[in-house]
């Protein structure tokens, strides 16, 4: 092997050991102390409160393991992911992805947001002004149903003002004046009927107190609720 081979090879070696080396030697770097912490995708939780639960150390450095404090941050209550990005020389980027939030049931103190699995979240409603639908209780059955309203047909969503459970397997949505009676969680297909049936009943002025949709391919309206 030559000698100009051999510089190369050396070269690129001490190449690979600077990348994985450097950020155990920036650590020790006054330079890069963080100095600001910007919090990026809060809608929902309050930035105080986050920053207080992940106990940021005072000689927290931009290039301390940046996956540990991701895990801390992923196990706060209504976090799904949170992901740290450096902005050197001192800044440090906290990216969040929170749970969404379906409905509300009556809590201790007030109503309680639910997550998808029915599970409470931290959101206070007069922070965050959340508009969300209320069920009686916590029910995986009713949260399931109503997300997948959601999933399907947002602005529907959006007019539920309530739901309650029918029997073993219906869930009556409840409009202003109109009441939709599911199956629960009701497939795509069903969910679009609903809304046609809903659109076409609007388009030529007829009015209807309750839409059923529990029979599949039908959608039944008449007039008072269930």
């Amino acid at each position: 092997m030559s000698a100009r081979l051999r510089l190369a090879g050396l070269g690129l070696a001490l190449a690979v050991v600077a990348v994985f080396a450097s950020p155990l030697l920036l650590r020790h770097m006054d330079f890069f102390l963080v100095r600001q912490v910007e919090l990026v995708g809060l809608r929902y939780l309050a930035p105080e409160s986050i920053l207080v639960a992940l106990e940021l150390p005072a000689e927290l450095n931009l290039f301390d393991d940046r996956r540990a404090l991701e895990e801390r941050a992923e196990r706060l209550p209504g976090v799904v992911a949170a992901q740290v990005r450096r902005r050197p020389p001192g800044t440090l980027q906290l990216v969040f992805r929170e749970r969404p939030a379906v409905a509300f049931a009556p809590g201790p103190e007030g109503l309680v947001a639910l997550d998808t699995a029915a599970r409470p979240l931290p959101y206070h409603p007069a922070v965050t002004g959340l508009d969300l639908p209320v069920i009686p209780r916590p029910d995986t059955q009713l949260v399931r149903t109503l997300w997948q309203v959601r999933v399907r047909d947002s602005a529907l969503y959006r007019e539920v003002q309530s739901a309650r459970r029918l029997g073993p397997d219906g869930v009556v949505l409840e409009l202003t004046n109109q009441e939709l009676v599911v199956r629960s969680i009701p497939s795509a297909e069903e969910i679009r009927a609903l809304g046609a049936v809903r659109n076409h009943l609007a388009a030529t002025g007829r009015r209807f107190e309750l839409l059923d949709a529990r029979f599949a391919g039908r959608v039944f309206a008449r007039r008072g609720g269930v």
